[in-house]
């Protein structure tokens, strides 16, 4: 697993927890990431009056957390946010579901831009359900710890 399988990952998933911080506590909340390999960005369009805002501005470390459980998939990619207001990149990024939240499009007031820069990913990837079961029993069985996957640590 490398910084390519990576990026592919978050290009091919339009959902992932978006954790940042609020104050002293943790905050998740779900947001569709539109991932830019070519920019090295992580974007999402978000409302101006938002919390994120604040809490981006207070504290800029924010992770993502990406998963699939039909494939046994997690990824959680840890990075630096800011607010952008930039018209012409919601421009280049917008997508027709985007209306539903902003009905002006991507020259809605409201609208601005999530900017996240991966600094590092970790990748979980193991098998469907059933190997995953017959794994587990074997292990039992044999009083050995079980193989679940592959598991890889990458710098972005």
């Amino acid at each position: 697993m490398n910084v390519e399988d990576v990026w592919t990952a978050m290009e091919e998933r339009h959902a992932c927890m978006l954790v940042d911080r609020d104050g002293s506590r943790l905050r998740a909340r779900p947001m569709a990431p539109v991932a830019r390999r070519d920019d090295g960005v992580v974007w999402f369009v978000t409302d101006a009056h938002s919390a994120k805002d604040e809490e981006v501005s207070a504290h800029p470390e924010v992770c993502l957390s990406f998963s699939d459980e039909g494939d046994r998939f997690y990824l959680s990619v840890s990075g630096r946010a800011e607010v952008v207001r930039d018209v012409a990149k919601l421009k280049d990024i917008w997508s027709a579901p985007m209306e539903a939240y902003f009905p002006g499009g991507p020259e809605d007031p409201n609208a601005v831009l999530l900017r996240v820069v991966p600094e590092q990913a970790e990748i979980w990837q193991g098998d469907g359900v059933l190997t995953t079961g017959f794994k587990m029993a074997s292990a039992i069985l044999s009083d050995r710890r079980a193989d679940l996957g592959e598991n890889a640590k990458i710098e972005m």
